[in-house]
């Protein structure tokens, strides 16, 4: 069995708002959260040799489905 934690997706942390249109936004300072996580793990992953850009990729298209899949929750 492993020890290991469930990854934590910040996807999951930012708080998703709806406008008066019912469209689903976030607050600039919540994109630069993502921005800064999103850095940290390239350079994580940078730092690891058996992954590579496409790995990078792969994880920050996880997190965008999170918060698209929030965003969707949240206009419905």
């Amino acid at each position: 069995m492993s020890d290991r934690q469930p990854i934590e997706r910040i996807g999951n942390k930012i708080p998703i708002r709806t406008d008066r249109n019912g469209r689903a936004w976030i607050k600039a300072s919540d994109v630069a959260l993502l921005l800064r996580a999103i850095a940290r793990g390239c350079r994580e992953y940078g730092d690891n040799p058996a992954c590579d850009l496409h790995t990078a990729a792969a994880a920050i298209d996880t997190e965008a489905d999170t918060i698209e899949c929030r965003a969707i929750m949240q206009t419905r």
